[in-house]
This record gives structure tokens, sequence and C-alpha cells, in this order.
């Protein structure tokens, strides 16, 4: 077997190569579960834009030109369809032009486990977020959900959110109902599994994800 397809065959890993003009040059298996959540995807002659949301596709455009530009890898964590998901960016080298082309080797992530480099790499920060089941909560309801998700109880996140115990209560109950949860240790699993905060609920929402 070659390096290749030892790597692009390697479970949890999603690799995918793309060009300065958004275009699909190669997906693994892996890499369509994590950004479509299905294989067999065509996606010979389609870009980026043809299976995201504008906003993504706009966002990762400007990654991916930022890396060409400059030659440097970029690192970005995100939450996409529900998953936390960690993406390094490398600029592809070579040996004739056109010198357009990246690679992105991504994985799921859970906040706990990122792995070191022997260099550095820069991390950008995505501005959008695509919470899966949790989409149906409204925003206030997230907060909670995160709150409650990192083993605080009711009192301590009124006292945090500036509302009545009362009121976290009846978010509570609603989030319960709204994810079908049987107690609130399934709720930490899941907030743990996103690696999700506050900071994560000033996100825009990403539709469909």
């Amino acid at each position: 077997m070659s390096l290749w397809a030892a790597v692009t065959r390697t479970a949890g890993v999603g690799i995918s190569i793309t060009d300065a003009e958004g275009r699909l040059l190669f997906v693994n298996d892996t890499a369509m579960v994590l950004f479509s959540q299905c294989t067999g995807i065509d996606y010979q002659g389609k870009k980026i834009s043809d299976f995201h949301s504008p906003e993504y596709a706009a966002e990762r455009m400007a990654m991916i030109g930022r890396v060409l530009d400059e030659g440097k890898p970029l690192s970005i964590t995100h939450v996409y369809h529900g998953k936390r998901i960690h993406s390094n960016v490398w600029p592809i080298r070579d040996k004739t032009p056109p010198y357009n082309r990246v690679i992105v080797i991504s994985r799921t992530s859970t906040g706990h486990d990122e792995i070191e480099t022997q260099e550095p790499i820069e991390e950008v920060h995505s501005e959008y977020i695509g919470l899966g089941a949790l989409d149906v909560l409204t925003r206030r309801e997230l907060e909670v959900a995160v709150l409650l998700g990192h083993g605080l109880s009711v009192p301590r996140v009124a006292k945090l959110l500036f509302r009545s115990p009362k009121t976290i209560e009846r978010h509570k109950s609603s989030i319960t109902q709204k994810l079908k949860l049987r107690g609130q240790s399934e709720l930490v699993a899941m907030i743990t599994e996103m690696g999700l905060d506050l900071d994560a609920t000033k996100l825009r929402r990403l539709p469909g994800c």
C-alpha cells in the first residue's frame, strides 16, 4: 500500500485537497462524513460553495487564501453538525505551477486532546457554529445548557446569568424536553464532547448544521 493510500484510509482522519478557487480535488470518506454527514458524494468539478453555506464557504476561502499567500499552515477548531472538528490547512509544495493547492487534515476533537507539532501552527477562530441537535435551543437555553453541561448547579447558573433559579429551572425543563434527555449527565456528556463554552453561544449559527 502506498503512503498516500495509508494516510487517506486511516480511520478518523479526514483528508481533502482544495485549490485557490475552492474546487474540491480530493475528499476521502472521513472528510465527507465530518462535513456532510454521508459518503459517496460526487465532488468532481464541484466547489466548497456547492456543499456549504455562503458564510462557511467565504470563511474557508479566506483561510485557504492566507495559507497560499503566506506559505504557512493554519489551524482551526470549529463545531460543525454538532461535532467539534480540528483542521490543519497546509500549502502543497508543488514542483510545477500552478502553486495553488492546499491539503486539509481534519479529525474530531473534544477540546482536551490537541496534538502538539514541532512548530506551533497559528490558530484562526471561526465566527460560525453548526450546533447539530442543539440548534433547536434558543440562545438563552444554549447558555443555560452550556453551564449545566459544565456541571454547575441551577442556583450557580442563575447567579452567573443574573436570572432567578425558577427561570433557570424552566429553561432546564425546556432543554430536557427539546433534546429528549434523561438527566443532566447526558447533557454534560454532550457539552463536553462538543467542547462548548459560553463564548460559543455568541457565534453565528450556520443554517442546516
